[in-house]
Formats: structure tokens, sequence, C-alpha cells
């Protein structure tokens, strides 16, 4: 009895001194930053919204993703608002400050940029918020190698289950399996996308090759404790690769090429060069696994003719890029019409049309087509941001490859998990060049953890930042990370509760009720967009019972208006058909301008469709 009291007198006197007497703090408790920030990089690949919710797939993937990095920030900046950088060792290095100076920059751009879909903006805004958190955390918490091996397994085995879900669509044989996304035929998995699951299984790819890497390095002096553990890891990294092979996704492939160059530049500058031995071997095992792919698809177990063939466009229509020649030119025009002040965060899919019909007066030959990304993320970033946060962006990149690149002039002892993340960067910045990585969260986080676990020995000058005494603004910081955090859950919260109003007013066949969940789900910020497009719907669908004109000009005024804030080609053509039935010459005439000039002739100032 008296030796537990004294235990917990003890206890109690650590605590105290510890808060209370000046000592150190834990910026966030070990056993709460890592489970979160787990969750974050390694569930999302796997979760998918279903079909309870109207967004079946990214509203979930957000909240798995962007909530465990919330909570993070939440305590971390509270903490640190509280005790200050001095008590809780907490670090700013420069690379963060600029990441920094990007969001106050675009955080500013509704004072010049036409910031007119609001929702749109505030989603872009909180992901990007979401990405400098992870990256300010695990700058400062994410230590230790045995953590990022760990890590890394877990990602490898989400791409591996993914693998699995994949084999299932392709074959129509989902259905039993609720938890698969029901979209059979696709070879997706549960990422929604087939670039983002070709990325994917890259990025488990290069895992498994680096992970081979430091398994074979260990079983040199601890042969028992690592054999099972590098044949295990060749048994998935074998799996992962027949997965790649099987995505046909050329971006994701030529990533991993380059994210596989990269680390055996970095172990021939900076490492034994016997490393190169068990890289090349677990490349060679990928290679092998394309060879197992191809003599598969002899027997239809594979999709290798597929893959045969979009190569073979590729390299006979190099011209081409992968059917994204016209997109990039599309989106060079965005680019021209918005040169410095950007079209705003978020914003580029909305100019797309505009940005195409340009397009079309300088490459009359190009096909009609609609796509909400540029294809290129540089691009993209070049129309949203403009010229002055284009420069931000640039001059970050060139200093970390300025950076790099000394590092290996002078042969500097990088760690096993700064040679991951270097790799791991420029794996990410090569699919950019063909893909969107930047705007799919459970995918582009961990460019933030490459980043922390590179730069801590990559940027000399971070060291120097971090000595600076600013403690009122460090506290400050921390502040707004917890406030910032408070308001990103109640923003998705709010999201949430609208997407399944969404839901619900898609089930009723009631008018009344159906209107009423619409108005409810209108009043949340992160769902007003799309409940106002759901409200066209609903306003034409009552036009088509009651046969009114006034409600017929209702719901397409309402369309309209959506179609303004968020132009799509959906919506384009219906206001067209509907333009024409209603023989409003003025909006057809309005409208018709985003078709190809060869589908649509001017008489005497009226405009309309040419007649198939």
């Amino acid at each position: 009895m008296v030796k537990t009291s004294n235990k917990k007198r003890t206890t109690e006197s650590k605590f105290s001194w510890g808060l209370l007497d000046g000592g150190p703090v834990s910026l966030v408790p070990r056993w709460i930053f890592y489970p979160l920030i787990f969750v974050s990089l390694a569930l999302p690949n796997l979760i998918f919204s279903g079909v309870s919710w109207f967004d079946t797939l990214h509203i979930m993937k957000w909240a798995w993703a962007m909530v465990p990095v919330a909570l993070i920030s939440l305590i971390g900046g509270a903490i640190l608002a509280l005790y200050g950088a001095e008590r809780t060792g907490f670090r700013l290095d420069i690379f963060g400050g600029v990441w920094f100076s990007l969001l106050a920059f675009v955080s500013l751009q509704p004072l010049w940029a036409d910031i007119f879909a609001l929702s749109t903006y505030m989603k872009e805004w909180f992901f990007f918020a979401t990405l400098l958190a992870a990256y300010i955390f695990c700058y400062n918490l994410f230590t230790g190698e045995k953590a990022l091996r760990c890590l890394l397994w877990c990602a490898n085995l989400n791409a591996a289950v993914n693998i699995v879900f994949a084999e299932l669509l392709i074959r129509d044989m989902n259905g039993p399996f609720w938890f698969i996304m029901n979209v059979p035929g696709n070879y997706i998995g549960n990422t929604g996308q087939q670039e983002m699951f070709g990325l994917w299984m890259a990025m488990a790819a290069m895992n498994g090759i680096f992970l081979h890497m430091v398994y074979s390095q260990f079983s040199e002096a601890e042969p028992k404790k690592y054999r099972n553990m590098k044949y295990a890891n060749l048994v998935m990294l074998a799996f992962n690769s027949w997965g790649l092979w099987n995505s046909t996704t050329r971006a994701g492939m030529l990533s991993l090429m380059t994210g596989t160059i990269i680390l055996s530049v970095i172990i021939w500058n900076c490492k034994p060069r016997k490393l190169l031995k068990n890289v090349g071997f677990a490349a060679l095992l990928v290679a092998v696994m394309l060879v197992v792919n191809i003599c598969m698809g002899y027997f239809g177990w594979s999709r290798a003719y597929a893959l045969i063939n979009k190569t073979s466009d590729m390299l006979l229509n190099t011209a081409n890029f992968g059917a994204r020649r016209e997109i990039w030119l599309t989106s060079w025009n965005v680019v021209k019409e918005h040169p410095i002040a950007g079209v705003g965060l978020g914003h580029y899919k909305w100019h797309y049309l505009d940005g195409q019909r340009d397009a079309f007066k300088d490459h009359p030959e190009m096909k009609w087509q609609f796509t909400y990304w540029a294809h290129n993320e540089y691009l993209q970033w070049m129309a949203e941001f403009g010229l002055f946060g284009t420069l931000i962006l640039l001059g970050a990149a060139l200093w970390w490859i300025w950076s790099f690149i000394r590092a290996l002039t002078r042969k500097k002892d990088l760690s096993y998990a700064a040679m991951w993340g270097c790799a791991f960067v420029y794996l990410i910045w090569f699919d950019a060049i063909f893909s969107r990585p930047f705007h799919r969260i459970e995918n582009v986080i961990w460019l933030s953890l490459a980043f922390a676990v590179a730069n801590r020995q990559l940027l000399p000058l971070s060291a120097k930042f971090s000595e600076i005494s600013h403690g009122f603004i460090y506290r400050l910081l921390g502040f707004f990370m917890a406030a910032v955090a408070v308001m990103g859950m109640i923003f998705l919260y709010s999201g949430c509760r609208a997407d399944k109003y969404l839901r619900a007013a898609s089930l009723t066949n009631s008018a009344s009720l159906q209107r009423y969940r619409i108005d409810e789900a209108r009043h949340s910020l992160m769902g007003r967009d799309e409940a106002n497009e759901q409200l066209a719907y609903h306003l034409l669908a009552v036009a088509n019972v009651t046969k009114k004109p006034e409600d017929l000009a209702a719901g397409i005024e309402q369309l309209y208006r959506s179609f303004k804030t968020r132009p799509q080609a959906k919506q384009l053509l219906e206001l067209i058909n509907l333009a024409q039935r209603t023989g409003n010459q003025a909006l057809l005439s309005e409208l018709v301008r985003y078709l190809h000039p060869s589908e649509y002739r001017v008489v005497s100032g009226d405009a309309g469709p040419l007649s198939k």
C-alpha cells in the first residue's frame, strides 16, 4: 500500500514538473501521434463512401485522410500555444515556412482572383492546409526508421488488398462484397480511378524495393531476425508489381522507374555500392512480373494486351503524349487568360470550357472534350496560382533540388529514411507531369512525410532557422493550427450532413420532402454548390409534372446559375437542349460557343447546333 502511494506520488510529481514547473512537454504524445498518422497515410486508399452517401467515393476518403491530421493539429497546436517552442521542442524549418507563405498567398487570393465557387475553394484550402500540417508534425515527431518500415508495410498490405479487389472487379465478381466499389469491369480496386490505382501500386513497389535494400543489409548482421521479413517483402513486392502492370498506367510505371533511379544515384554517391545489388535484384523482380503478366495474357489471366496497346500508342504517337496534348493546349490557354492573378485555388476545372473555346481558334483540329484536371499538375498550378504563386512553388522546388544535388556531391551520409524520402519525392513529382497526384489527398499526403524525413538531413538552413527565438510567433502558430483544425472538422461535418441530405433527397418521390432536404443541404458551405445543382434538377422534375412554363423557366434559370458557378459538360449539353426546346435563342447563342466550331453556326446573330 505504501509502495503504491509512493509510486503514485512520483508519477504526479513528474507530471507536475513537466507541465507546471517548466520542464519539457511532448508536442503530441507518441501513443496518439503514430496511430493517427498511420491511419491517415495507410488506410484511405481502401476506403470509399458507399451507396449510403450521395458522394459514393470521395467524402469518406477525405474524412479518413484529413481528420487524423486535424486531431494531431488540434492537440499539437493547443500544446504549442500553451507551452511554447522552448518546452515542446517544436521546430519550423525554412521549407515549412515557405510552404506556410504559400498557404497565406492562396488565403489572400480572393482579393484579386475571381473566386465564384466558394465551396470548391474552401475544400482545396483545407486540403492544402492538411498537407502543410502533416509536414510540420511529421518533421517534428516522425522519428525512427523502424516506424517508417512499419508504415511502409501497412501501405503495401493496403495495395495488395486493392489488387484483390481489382481482380474481383475485372471479373465482375464483386457483387457479394459490399465493401468493394461497385464498378465491375474496372481494374481500380477501391482507389476509384485508374491513374490513382497505378500511382498507388507504383508507390507500393517503391516501398518494396526500398525495404528489400534495408532488409538485405540488416540480414547480413542478423540473418535470423530479418531473413523472414526479407522474403515476405519479396513476395509482397511481386504481388504488388502484378497489380502495377495490370493497372496499365504508364505514368505510374515511369514514376517507379524514376524513384528507383534516384535511389540508385543516392547509393552510388553516398552509400556502399554493394547496396545497388539489392536494389537491382528487387527491380529485376518487378521486371520479371512484367514477363509473367505478358505470359498470363495468352490465357486471358492478365491485362497484358491492354498494356501493350497503350504502350505502343505512346511510342507511335509521341506528339499526343498519351492523349494529353489537347488537354495541355487547353490548360495553356487558361494560363494565358489569367497569367498574373491566376484563376484561383481549385478553379481550374471551372475554366476548362473557356480555355478550350479559345484553344479551338488556334487548333481547330482539336476534338471537343471536358476534364476536371490538366493531367499535368504544373500546368494546373500555373493556371490556379498565377505568376507569383508559381514563383513561390518554383523557388521552393529549385532550392530543394539544389540541396539534394549538393548532398550528393558532398557524399553526405543520408539515413535510410532520408533516402526513401528523396526517392519518393521524385516519384510523385514525375507522376505529376502526366497525372494529378496533388488532387488526391490519400496519395499526396505521403509527399508531406517524404519531405519531412528527407528535409531533416537535406536542407542545411533548417537548423539555423529553428534556433531563432520567436516564442510569441510559435505560440500564435500553435493557436492558428488548432483553430484551423476545429474549423476544418466543422466544415467537413457540415459537408457530410449535407451529403446525407442529398442522398435522402434522391430516394424520395415526395416533391415537398425532396425540396426540404435539398434546402437543408444548401445551408452547408461545403455542400452548397452540389445542392444548388440538385435544386435545379428538382425544379426541372417539378416542371415536367406541372407543365407550367414558369416552373420550367425557374428550373432552367437555376441550372444556368449552377452552370455559371461550376461549368460542366453535362449541364452544358442539358442547357443547350432546354434552350432549343424553349426557343431561347439568347441562351442558346451563348452556350453553343463552348462547342467545337464545326458543331454550330451563327445566322443573323443567333446560333444553333448544326444538324447531324
